[in-house]
């Protein structure tokens, strides 16, 4: 039970670290609306866009983060692939990502894939620092559901505490965490609802740099 706490607490940090940019940037934009309503400036437009723009922001990462970590996918027990890459396609709407998501994979899956999928492609961006392309591709295998996850760019790498994160969650259940922080408690997350449903995430380097996730669920988890 401490351990499940601990990793709700780090999971809670991670929402309020990535929601506190866009909410604090509406604010900003409040605050500049106001100054320009007591002084007559011609500043109204700018503030204008900057709210309307940080409060999508903010709607597409909660959206995101809702079917990541919560129950935001799948209401009804099933989920899909394109609702999937919809919510991924809000997320890096305001990055430097460019997303490359194939649409139309028939049947619905289990929200748990959904979670899994989506941590996968913020692992991929966050190995993306100066941006680039996340690719996400589907494959009917013979042993399940093959999903791999590919980031692509300029000085693309995984980040240290993201591997050693994804190697706790291959542990045992009930074995002792080791040092999650809210930087890396997605990768964790993921990993451990890989195992849950018959997956494992597989990382490497692919030999022009890029950096290559790979799971498979098996036909159970569809």
């Amino acid at each position: 039970m401490g351990d499940d706490l601990h990793v709700a607490k780090l999971l809670s940090s991670r929402l309020c670290h990535d929601l506190v940019g866009p909410v604090g940037a509406v604010n900003s934009g409040l605050e500049l609306l106001g100054e320009g309503f007591d002084q007559g400036s011609d500043e109204d437009g700018r503030a204008l866009a900057l709210v309307i723009r940080s409060a999508d922001e903010a709607q597409r990462r909660l959206a995101f983060f809702r079917a990541a970590f919560g129950f935001g996918a799948g209401a009804k027990g099933q989920a899909t692939l394109d609702e999937a890459g919809s919510l991924a396609a809000g997320f890096v709407e305001y990055s430097k990502i460019t997303l490359d998501w194939p649409s139309g994979y028939p049947g619905p899956v289990k929200p748990d894939v959904v979670k899994v999928l989506l941590n996968m492609v913020l692992m991929a961006m966050e190995s993306l620092p100066r941006g680039g392309d996340v690719g996400v591709t589907f494959g009917d295998l013979d042993e399940g559901l093959g999903i791999g996850v590919t980031a692509s760019g300029e000085t693309a790498v995984l980040r240290d505490d993201l591997r050693e994160a994804l190697a706790e969650g291959e542990k045992d259940v009930g074995g002792e965490i080791g040092a999650l922080s809210a930087r890396n408690i997605h990768a964790y997350f993921a990993q451990c609802m890989a195992r849950k449903i018959g997956g494992l995430i597989e990382h490497s380097e692919g030999q022009t740099g890029d950096i290559q996730f790979a799971v498979i669920f098996p036909e159970s988890s569809n």
